[in-house]
């Protein structure tokens, strides 16, 4: 089931798991807690091979669980008399809770979401006895927090796994695949459909590399601070993308004009060894920086081309200044200022719509599961409305869910099965712990193994943690059928209700999601066209960059049919950066020009609520109001002037890639210069 096989280290993982487990369930019971197997299922649900993993997840567990029992606390009591209304409480504080957490795509969302179903877990079980909310509500944050201190404990001191080593490799193979596909651009060999697929898996990795950085801030101070190293890093590593996609459209646009000698230079450098790349840095920039002649369209291209060379190589210098700081453990200036510069949360995509879905279908599928509850009189139906609960908030991020859940139903139907063996079959053969703990590890151990692994963690999940909970095991036995048949009943029924509802409201297939994230980039280039405020360039790009990144795995899912794979949210983002730049030059501009500037930022917004709506756009359509304004600022004198020009080229450039040179005045050099 493992790609490449077994390890020792998915061995050495599952084994401090399932000790971890085992000590969290003997202090439970030695403190004769309630339920001591919330202590080990604690354990397995936090089981991460990385120990800043495990630190993030216990600390917000520990935290969403205080907020859940809070709540408990505070509902119950007051509402026990009264089972719709509690019902009806619980089910919006899940739903407000998941909302919040969607909003939220830092592993600090944990908290929100299990603050949500914390309530449901326990406040149900509580309706028949509510002058017990407290006890049973504190008692559950100790058995909670007894298993995140074992796992965290025995993370940290047995073979621990960090994230810095992790990074480095993917980083190293990141950058190493970005500088091969820089210098296959830079040559004019890389197909322009083969280089767009190129960039956007760099750009998927860019964002999947990001889930990895957010835990290296748990492993200590001195990971914190090779955290902030890597976010700089990758936000330097991810605006390479759309410089590269631009490259390759200026490359192609100079047909079979002589190519600038700073194109091999920029070449060599790229190939050269990172010592000797980073000495002669400062001597290819100014070779860059040397003037050029904007005075025919070809100039113009020259122009565009040597200054996005330039950018490429103050990207590059700084790409490879912060891998060796994160190498050497020194600090440069460098580092500080672009850490100080990135924003963390507010550049990632956030879909308010599909958040609020989610949180509607759990509302439902709670609200119908209750509805049987109180209706059938069944008690242990709470049971399905609690597992129901949990499959809606812990799948809400997947865009259909169903299969996921079909899966998940096969696997709780093993895990009842080992279940029943267990406790009817091999633990009543056993007295003792030590016996009872050989006894789970013949299925623990193996699972473990599982998780340790991606393609096959929630596999290793569902079993060991469906098996934990199902046997309920106490410092007594229960060998009580009827109350195991009924249990097992009801959390299939869950999973039952839960697919049902999210296949009626919450699936979606991979082309509306991508088309979603397509039409909220098309959004940001409607907003920087004709929005009151002037946005900021780094922050539209932050967003388009990661939108890309989830956009890539569903584009992948596409049939070869499908018309969004024409789609270039790069060059979305390029188009969003030009506007923003014509935008800042327009208020200086003489009144025609300035008219002129204002002409295309309309036409484009026009094209681009076309695209949104559905209908086709011709790109073409914009070339006499870009032509247009192109000829009247390349015979405006001022910087300002110079400036949209420029823009006009990268907008023409993302535009209309293909389009015939336009016809320009030649221009009054006297004035210009």
């Amino acid at each position: 089931m493992i790609p490449g096989g077994v390890q020792l280290s998915h061995v050495v993982f599952s084994l401090r798991t399932f000790a971890a487990a085992m000590l969290a369930y003997w202090i439970a019971l030695s403190c004769g807690l309630s339920n001591p197997y919330w202590a080990a299922g604690t354990v397995y649900i936090i089981a991460n091979p990385l120990s800043g993993a495990v630190t993030s997840k216990a600390v917000y567990r520990l935290g969403g669980t205080v907020i859940g029992a809070a709540m408990i606390v505070l509902l119950v009591p007051a509402l026990s008399a009264a089972p719709v209304l509690l019902s009806a409480a619980i089910a919006l504080w899940c739903g407000l809770c998941l909302f919040v957490s969607l909003l939220d795509r830092s592993p600090r969302a944990y908290v929100f979401m299990l603050g949500g179903y914390t309530v449901s877990l326990t406040g149900f079980t509580l309706v028949t006895d509510p002058a017990s909310s407290f006890a049973v509500s504190v008692s559950r944050v100790e058995e909670i927090a007894i298993g995140i201190l074992c796992a965290a404990l025995l993370g940290r001191l047995i073979l621990p796994q960090r994230a810095g080593p992790i990074l480095a490799t993917r980083v190293k193979g990141w950058l190493d695949n970005a500088a091969r596909l820089s210098r296959a651009v830079l040559d004019g060999e890389s197909d322009s459909a083969a280089a767009r697929a190129e960039r956007h898996r760099l750009a998927a990795d860019a964002v999947a590399l990001r889930a990895v950085t957010a835990q290296v801030g748990h492993e200590g101070p001195s990971a914190r601070r090779l955290g902030e190293r890597m976010e700089a890093l990758q936000h330097r590593m991810v605006m390479v993308l759309p410089l590269l996609s631009e490259l390759g459209d200026l490359r192609a646009a100079r047909g079979t004009a002589p190519e600038p000698p700073q194109l091999a230079l920029v070449r060599d450098w790229l190939a050269a060894p990172e010592s000797e790349a980073l000495a002669g840095a400062d001597a290819l920039q100014a070779r860059l920086n040397a003037p050029a002649d904007p005075g025919t369209w070809n100039g113009l291209l020259d122009q565009r081309l040597l200054a996005r060379l330039s950018d490429l190589v103050a990207l590059w210098t700084d790409c490879r200044l912060l891998r060796a700081d994160i190498a050497s453990g020194e600090v440069h200036a460098l580092r500080r200022r672009l850490s100080a510069r990135y924003r963390r949360a507010s550049d990632l995509h956030t879909d308010y719509g599909m958040a609020l879905l989610s949180a509607l279908a759990l509302v439902i599928v709670m609200g119908l599961g209750c509805t049987f509850w109180i209706w059938s009189g069944w008690s242990y139906a709470a049971g399905a409305v609690q597992m129901a609960s949990i499959l809606c908030s812990v799948l809400a991020t997947i865009d259909n869910a169903v299969p996921v859940m079909k899966k998940v139903l096969g696997l709780m139907l093993l895990a009842l099965a080992l279940a029943f063996a267990y406790q009817f079959a091999i633990l009543p053969m056993l007295d003792g712990f030590l016996p009872v703990a050989a006894a789970l590890g013949l299925v623990l151990i193996p699972c473990g193994v599982l998780l340790a692994v991606p393609a096959t963690w929630l596999t290793g999940f569902q079993i060991s943690v469906n098996l934990i909970y199902m046997l309920t095991l106490k410092d007594q036995l229960s060998t009580n059928f009827d109350a195991f048949a009924n249990a097992g009943l009801a959390s299939l029924g869950g999973l039952i209700l839960a697919m049902l509802t999210m296949a009626a409201m919450r699936s979606i297939g991979a082309e509306r999601g991508a088309r979603r994230l397509l039409r909220a980039g098309w959004d940001a280039v409607i907003e920087a066209a004709t929005g009151p405020r002037r946005a900021d360039p780094e922050r539209i790009a932050a967003r388009m960059l990661d939108r890309l990144g989830l956009a890539v795995p569903r584009l992948a899912a596409l049939p070869a049919t499908s018309a969004l794979h024409s789609s270039d949210i790069l060059r979305d983002l390029r188009v969003g950066q030009e506007v923003l730049a014509l935008r800042q030059a327009r208020d200086a501009l003489p009144e025609a020009a300035r008219q002129a500037a204002t002409a295309v930022l309309t036409a484009l917004a026009t094209q681009y609520r076309t695209r949104r709506s559905g209908t086709p756009a011709d790109p073409a359509a914009l070339l006499p109001p870009l032509d247009q304004a192109l000829r009247l600022l390349h015979a405006t004198p001022g910087a300002p002037a110079r400036s949209g020009r420029d823009a006009l080229v990268g907008l023409r450039g993302a535009l209309c890639p293909g389009a015939a040179p336009p016809d320009l005045p030649a221009p009054d050099h006297r004035r210009t210069a």
